[in-house]
């Protein structure tokens, strides 16, 4: 294992062991903890790969702890209700991990209700194509998101998941306190909510690949749409 702090997926297998080796547990958002408990509520929103999710659900599998993966329904490089994204979705799920829904607000929703309202919404419809858990986390979420309690829902942000416990989050590809591998040594807090963005784990030279990968998986599926559906671009496509 990689004990160099660092965004690779060998480091990252390092920083579960050291959290394991603490004596944390690694819950749901939704599951009853005991107060004598070292708890770590891992999350992972997915924003750019479900395929980079996948390959951290099985590091996580393999060693034996589970998260909560978030899936955006208005990704611009994924689309969630293709038949290929609901299927390494249910893959993760039958890992024994749980799938929650990722919600990006438009800038024109702001009232505390409408939120509301469309959170229930966009989980109702999405659970009619996925193994939903009861949690939804918030992309680049407004302030009034902090105030918010679902009452059938479980909110990332809420003071109990958010104020209340230690919160540590790898957004931008950067820890704002250091790497949390140290924390974990010391069992410095007994209960963490910890945000891991699966894009940030790849080395600088997978980076290319994993762009390429990204564009050409894009490409083939806008090439079967346009060549079944649209008949001018079926001549152009079957050409090339």
């Amino acid at each position: 294992m990689d004990s160099e702090c660092n965004f690779t997926i060998g480091h990252y297998k390092y920083l579960i062991s050291e959290a394991l080796h603490s004596g944390y547990k690694f819950c749901s958002f939704n599951e009853p903890t005991l107060s004598d408990q070292r708890v770590i509520f891992l999350r992972h929103d997915i924003d750019v790969s479900i395929d980079m999710a996948l390959k951290m659900a099985e590091v996580e599998t393999e060693l034996g702890v589970r998260s909560t993966y978030f899936a955006l329904p208005n990704c611009s490089t994924y689309n969630l209700l293709e038949d290929a994204s609901l299927k390494k979705l249910v893959q993760i799920a039958e890992m024994g991990h749980w799938i929650g829904l990722h919600i990006d607000l438009p800038c024109t929703v702001s009232e505390a209700h409408a939120i509301e309202e469309i959170a229930y919404a966009m989980f109702v419809f999405y659970a009619n194509f996925l193994p939903l858990s009861p949690v939804v986390s918030f992309h680049r979420p407004q302030p009034q998101i902090f105030t918010i309690k679902l009452p059938t829902l479980v909110n990332t942000y809420e003071d109990r998941f958010f104020k209340e416990i230690k919160y540590i989050s790898d957004s931008r590809g950067q820890w704002r306190e250091g790497c949390p591998c140290k924390m974990f040594r010391g069992a410095n807090h007994p209960v963490v909510q910890m945000l891991i963005h699966p894009v940030w784990w790849i080395t600088d030279r997978d980076v290319n690949e994993a762009w390429a990968c990204i564009l050409e998986n894009r490409k083939t599926v806008m090439k079967e749409y346009l060549g079944i559906n649209v008949s001018p671009f079926g001549v152009l496509l079957a050409n090339s």
